[in-house]
């Protein structure tokens, strides 16, 4: 699911998000992210749902997955050893 990774980041974007894994931003960030993810998966179980609305729900919740692990790729990039030339 964590498989799709943006590519091309700016300098300065990869310069801005490379925290450590304690960052307090970092675990924030990530934090309201997953506590989203959890109101979707929520949503989309809920027992009084009709189809449609269960569709609706699960495209909100894999877009925050994606959101998600966008993030957590942008910071694992941000974090790798700069190359020398």
């Amino acid at each position: 699911m964590d498989d799709y990774e943006f590519q091309g980041y700016p300098p300065e974007l990869l310069q801005a998000f490379s925290m450590s894994e304690d960052h307090p931003v970092r675990q924030g960030l990530l934090y309201i992210l997953n506590e989203s993810m959890k109101g979707e998966a929520l949503a989309t179980a809920a027992p009084d749902a009709n189809d449609g609305q269960r569709h609706y729900q699960a495209g909100r919740l894999s877009m925050m997955q994606d959101m998600y692990f966008g993030f957590e790729n942008l910071f694992k990039d941000a974090n790798k050893p700069k190359e020398t030339e």
